[in-house]
């Protein structure tokens, strides 16, 4: 018997020329160019790398490399930086989000991560 996956995102191109994992991720791209274009956030930017470094230290992933955490959209609004994660609305998601997040709010506690249903 062969296991099916039931949450089967597929990239999906928004209308600003970005290509996401999802419909999802797609949408919320296009919502978020349109505030931007209203002057109710400013400074977005597409998934921007943020290295995990707690007490300033590197975190050592078993291939060697040091953990990363990648929004899928960063900006301002209302002077505040806000991180934004666009999560499927059934509530799979990724094993290793919860962590990842955790260390992100920790290293990074001037920004505040949103996700997003």
């Amino acid at each position: 018997m062969t296991r099916r996956n039931f949450h089967v995102a597929r990239k999906t191109p928004c209308n600003h020329g970005h290509t996401h994992a999802s419909g999802a991720e797609a949408k919320r791209c296009n919502e978020l160019h349109s505030m931007f274009r209203a002057g109710v956030i400013d400074a977005l930017v597409f998934e921007p790398t943020y290295e995990l470094r707690p007490a300033g230290l590197p975190v050592k992933m078993g291939n060697g490399q040091n953990a990363k955490y990648r929004p899928d959209f960063v900006y301002r609004e209302a002077g505040k930086i806000i991180a934004e994660d666009v999560k499927p609305s059934g509530g799979l998601m990724e094993r290793d989000f919860p962590l990842r997040a955790a260390l992100f709010r920790t290293c990074y506690p001037e920004i505040t991560l949103k996700v997003v249903k």
